[in-house]
């Protein structure tokens, strides 16, 4: 018995790997809303980053782990916060440091530690 249960846990590891495969990028609207509630913060509204800031901007770090990926995150990330009227670079910048982020997107420089020269990102 023992002998036929093991290649079947086995198969059954391979079919749900294979069905849930590799987790999809994060789209743009995925990004914006991720970090949505960091708004308050970096409009100066709040004196400190929310909790569910901090959760968001990891998640979307944690979600974009690759170069490409992280390119496109600090693309969207310019194009939405040059939007956002009142919006202060210099809370943008600090946000990684109060969130004690031990990673970064690192796009220098645009919402946080991702925008102004997404071109030129030194992400890798």
């Amino acid at each position: 018995m023992k002998s036929v249960f093991v290649p079947f846990l086995c198969l059954v590891a391979v079919l749900v790997v294979t069905a849930i495969g590799p987790p999809k990028p994060l789209t743009c609207e995925q990004t914006q809303f991720l970090v949505k509630p960091c708004l308050d913060f970096v409009t100066d509204k709040t004196t400190a980053p929310s909790i569910s800031c901090c959760q968001g901007l990891n998640e979307v770090i944690v979600l974009s782990p690759t170069k490409d990926e992280r390119l496109f995150v600090c693309k969207c990330l310019k194009e939405e916060g040059s939007q956002i009227p009142n919006l202060d670079l210099g809370r943008t910048k600090s946000l990684p440091k109060l969130c004690n982020l031990s990673k970064t997107l690192d796009c220098d420089r645009g919402w946080g530690f991702l925008w102004t020269e997404c071109d030129k990102t030194k992400i890798g």
